[in-house]
């Protein structure tokens, strides 16, 4: 019996400005131009191990984390999270996506980075 992925329910609202920007990195970075994310189902965006370049990239890459938002209160709705990665890399993995997007982290937080 393997493990099932994991769906928190959380509600963090960005300012809508700031949600456009996340979803337009994330398009530019999509997994077959040199990033890693996926957002051809919207309004869920698949963050991925690994660029889909080669193919052998795309053969090793793994689903880490699917985000699901809302465009109407321009929110992250839901986080589910694949076997093996838990809160602590989704949040550093969202520090990592609101840094590069917005030039600041939001709600992520780089592992290691105290709380505050």
């Amino acid at each position: 019996m393997g493990d099932a992925p994991q769906n928190v329910w959380i509600n963090l609202r960005y300012d809508r400005e700031d949600l456009k920007s996340l979803l337009r990195y994330a398009k530019a970075h999509d997994v077959e131009r040199h990033g890693r994310y996926d957002i051809r189902k919207p309004p869920r965006l698949d963050i991925w191990t690994h660029n889909w370049l080669q193919p052998g990239c795309k053969a090793e890459s793994c689903l880490m984390f699917s985000l699901e938002f809302d465009w109407n209160t321009a929110s992250l709705m839901s986080v589910t999270m694949q076997p093996g990665y838990n809160w602590q890399i989704f949040l550093d993995e969202l520090a990592r996506l609101e840094r590069a997007a917005l030039g600041k982290v939001v709600y992520g937080q780089h592992r290691g980075e105290p709380k505050t």
